[in-house]
């Protein structure tokens, strides 16, 4: 780090940085910071994903609601995905939260919890009735939107859940759930394009967030800087006035001599 900070131009690189195009990650001589800003966005996204964790449990379980109106013969069968599979899974994840480990695997967490609540929904929409199992499509909008804006997954993770839940969409859709055809497609375009919605989203907040960050080590660096510079002044300072008084004191030997 110590290196990187001493041959930085600031100057020249106050507005670009160097970055991998596709995961984002820092690369050249920013690469050292990488680590740091996953350490850091890590602590900072640990509140948020705990806040969402508890979020998604609330929600998913008041929605048992809905099965109790929409098919109350299959209600047993909806409340085991529901509650004895996702809500537990969910729990489980929260307490695993503040365990001292789990900010380094806290983003693969995230995807498990994304493709954990999919799931669920696909679950449900295989034991419901083909008329329907149609009305839980609804769920997966809630997902990618928890997946991308909620989360605070960064790009990379995000986009493979999203990826692995729509794509699991299509194949059960077309092969198991039991909606029809042209309803099958229409909610796989309206899905997709929700996917790479989704995607830029979480492509410009990572991009965002490490432009902050960057931006932040810039500052440290001038604010470094300026402090050495500051010693030297004052050190120079101090000499000068040293060899002034030196000089005086000469002086006024040479004026006593006189005398």
């Amino acid at each position: 780090m110590a290196d990187w900070m001493n041959n930085f131009n600031t100057g020249d690189n106050i507005r670009k940085f160097r970055i991998n195009m596709v995961t984002l990650a820092f690369i050249g001589e920013e690469k050292e910071l990488e680590p740091d800003f996953r350490e850091q966005y890590a602590a900072r996204s640990l509140n948020q994903l705990r806040f969402a964790l508890f979020s998604a449990l609330i929600i998913y379980s008041l929605f048992g609601i809905l099965d109790v109106a929409l098919i109350p013969d299959f209600t047993h069968k909806l409340w085991t995905a529901r509650y004895l599979i996702v809500s537990v899974s969910l729990l489980g994840l929260l307490f695993l939260s503040f365990l001292p480990f789990f900010k380094k695997i806290m983003q693969p967490v995230g995807v498990l919890l994304v493709i954990f609540t999919a799931m669920g929904l696909f679950r449900m929409m295989t034991v419901a009735p083909g008329d329907l199992s149609n009305y839980y499509f609804a769920g997966l909008g809630l997902v990618l939107i928890m997946n991308y804006g909620f989360l605070r997954l960064r790009f990379i993770w995000a986009s493979v859940a999203g990826i692995i839940v729509i794509t699991t969409y299509i194949l059960l859709s077309f092969a198991v759930f039991k909606t029809p055809f042209l309803l099958n497609i229409v909610n796989s375009f309206f899905l997709i394009f929700m996917n790479i919605i989704g995607m830029f989203i979480a492509y410009n907040l990572e991009l965002n967030y490490r432009r902050v960050y960057y931006t932040h080590q810039l500052l440290q660096i001038e604010r470094s800087k300026l402090k050495t510079l500051n010693a030297r002044l004052e050190a120079k300072v101090k000499d000068k006035a040293a060899q002034i008084g030196n000089l005086n004191k000469e002086i006024q030997k040479e004026i006593d001599k006189k005398k």
